[in-house]
């Protein structure tokens, strides 16, 4: 019996220990919660161990009796934290971690359950606010993001993601309101992610761009917060934003701080947005009919500052470029004031220097399946009647026109674009015109293919945007002139097979395929073209007052997961990767597939300080072309098949044909 009572007064202090208590007058003695939704998924289980990265960063503070941080682990196929910091974290189930001076101890189990799903979620939130009470909580969701229609954690033992109308249930089924919610996860500071999440949370920290593997410098604001336990949810949400932003300035690394976005969202204020973007979206979708008020439009806003899915766009800046497209500007003005009430906090930087806190889900060619997906995800009649508006095969669900007006349908036959290819009669140019869609076209470049005479296999070294303009006077037409001087981009010698990610007035990104060291998987290095004067709100912000240099290294990055479809978040510079091998490929493209079907390795290089992309002419010989045209509605036309240009070494010619 006296073992028994002992064994039961163990218990008792264990439990005190690690759960909150309350005070004699009812209220929770602890100030802050912090529950962190830790899905591994495959940037757990991967090589890098991101997770655990993040719970070490956590370990090198110990936190007040006044703060409570518990942790929910799952949704990875594997865990690297049983030796640093000495977790033995299991990946059969769920496990409930709570975090204080004894480090991490294992609190609670359950089978293993999807992290995915509402349940899953909303049953860690009442767990916790039930076993750890407090006056304020936090609740921090840690995975892959893919914006507002491909949502958020990607449990990788399941291979579901959770979409934004399931957040939302677990959010009102956890029963818990959070004076702070942390997106720890890539393109999730989004309109619709805001309208999900608004009822259950006072503020959103979350970012519009990628999210770096490394997160959000959990080591600095939890040691703020540990001392700080007194501090509001807007005052912490602060914090996160700008030491993140100085961790990554800190750590040097050029590729992260280049495309770094971080903004605090007062969620009270999300109703002004919403109210003024549905009033806007309704003027954009009445230019409709009329193709020449659409094209306006549609070319006005091409440019505006996206990110790794160009579907999420910055609202405010696509706003401020419709201006010059036809809208009203009492009615664009209205959305940019309600977002700069909303958006306590925005960090952007040079590559997003028009991003101002706040996207939204923008796609003007997307298919039937994807609007389906997004019409369940999306709460606004307006965006959902404008999207019906300008597509092709597809209509809203019926609840959209018992609150919207329904617009005429745009015609695409309007903007069909026909490029013709030709040739000077020296045959020293080639010329490309548009038959139709003139009105319609926004970017014109050139891919460029060679074939290795040895063995007969076809390669493609990608898209190049150095094209001439010239006014044909005879026909009336602009004339778009290949500027192929037999050069091309290359890094130690290797020509490289540029694949354009990004296309801005002042720059484009491109991705090229390599494997670091011997990882198990593929990265992409990322390469941005200048074009040599930086944005007109850079000159305002004092920012890249010096023309850039034509290229730039700008690091690698994971690419998008082949199993989720998500952007990676494993971000490197290239002080990182510093004495680390590059093995560079080329790409063999299938004339019958028209496409890309195969990679070769080409070299591997080392990664050295002075690693640079410089044009060098290539080898002699053959190779072959054509023009790629995009539209206003991010559409890509070929002019057709591919045409000979020989390169001797010293001058082009362009093959008449026969």
């Amino acid at each position: 019996m006296k073992k028994l009572t002992a064994f039961l007064l163990c218990l008792a202090l264990w439990a005190a220990a690690c759960c909150g208590s309350l005070a004699e007058s009812g209220e929770p003695s602890a100030e802050w919660t912090v529950m962190l939704y830790l899905c591994g998924s495959d940037l757990e289980s991967g090589d890098f161990a991101l997770a655990t990265s993040n719970l070490r960063q956590i370990a090198k503070n110990v936190p007040p009796e006044s703060v409570n941080l518990v942790v929910e682990t799952g949704g990875a196929a594997r865990w690297q934290a049983d030796k640093d910091p000495g977790i033995a974290i299991a990946a059969d189930r769920l496990q409930r971690w709570a975090y204080g001076k004894g480090g991490f101890v294992l609190v609670d189990e359950q089978k293993e359950a999807c992290m995915s799903h509402a349940d899953t979620l909303s049953g860690f939130i009442r767990w916790s606010a039930e076993n750890y009470p407090a006056k304020k909580h936090m609740l921090i969701l840690w995975d892959h993001g893919g914006g507002s229609c491909g949502g958020l954690l990607a449990d990788e033992n399941y291979d579901t993601i959770m979409p934004l109308y399931s957040l939302e249930r677990a959010l009102r089924d956890g029963g818990t309101h959070f004076d702070l919610l942390l997106t720890d996860a890539c393109l999730m500071a989004s309109l619709e992610t805001c309208q999900a999440v608004a009822p259950y949370a006072d503020y959103l920290a979350a970012s519009e761009e990628i999210m770096a593997g490394d997160g959000t410098n959990y080591e600095a604001w939890f040691r703020y917060l540990c001392g700080r336990p007194d501090c509001t949810g807007r005052q912490l949400g602060k914090q996160i934003c700008d030491l993140s932003q100085q961790y990554f300035v800190e750590k040097g690394d050029d590729t992260t701080t280049a495309i770094f976005t971080m903004s605090l969202i007062d969620l009270s204020k999300i109703g002004p947005v919403v109210e003024a973007t549905e009033a806007f979206l309704r003027a954009a979708a009445g230019l409709a009919e009329a193709p020449d008020e659409f094209y306006r439009y549609a070319r006005a806003t091409y440019y505006v500052d996206n990110y790794e899915l160009k579907e999420m766009c910055d609202l405010f800046d696509l706003t401020r470029r419709a201006e010059e497209g036809g809208i009203p500007a009492g009615v664009t003005h209205a959305v940019q004031d309600a977002i700069e009430e909303a958006v306590v906090c925005n960090l952007r930087s040079p590559y997003h220097s028009y991003s101002h806190g706040l996207s939204i889900w923008y796609n003007l060619s997307a298919d039937s399946k994807t609007l389906d997906h997004f019409a369940r995800c999306c709460k606004n009649p307006e965006q959902l009647a404008f999207l019906d508006a300008v597509s092709l095969n597809w209509e809203a669900p019926e609840w959209v026109y018992e609150k919207a007006e329904r617009h005429p349908e745009l015609s695409r036959l309007d903007y069909f674009v026909k490029p013709v290819a030709s040739l000077s009669e020296d045959g020293t140019a080639a010329y490309m015109t548009l038959e139709t869609g003139e009105i319609s076209s926004v970017s014109v470049s050139y891919e460029l293919m060679y074939k290795d005479p040895a063995t007969g296999t076809q390669y493609t070294l990608g898209e190049n945007g150095s094209i001439l303009e010239e006014i044909d006077e005879e026909a009336g037409k602009i004339r778009y002139v290949m500027n192929f001087d037999g050069s091309w981009p290359t890094l130690a010698g290797v020509p490289l097979y540029m694949e354009m990610a990004d296309d801005t007035e002042n720059y484009a990104l491109y991705n090229v395929t390599v494997r670091v060291n011997d990882f198990s998987y593929r990265h992409q290095l990322r390469i941005a073209q200048n074009y040599g004067t930086p944005g007109a709100e850079e000159k305002e912000n004092g920012q890249d007052q010096e023309p850039r240099p034509e290229f730039e290294l700008k690091g690698v990055w994971d690419g998008f997961d082949s199993h989720s479809g998500l952007p990676g978040r494993n971000v490197f510079s290239l002080k990182e990767l510093t004495g680390m091998s590059l093995t560079l490929y080329r790409k063999v493209f299938s004339a019958e597939a028209g496409r890309v079907t195969d990679s070769v390795e080409a070299k591997k290089i080392q990664v050295t300080d002075g690693l640079q992309v410089v044009k060098a002419p290539l080898p002699k010989g053959q190779y072959l072309y054509r023009f790629v045209v995009r539209n206003v509605f991010g559409d890509r036309i070929h002019s057709g098949e591919l045409k000979p240009v020989n390169w001797d070494g010293k001058n082009v010619s362009f093959p008449a044909e026969k």
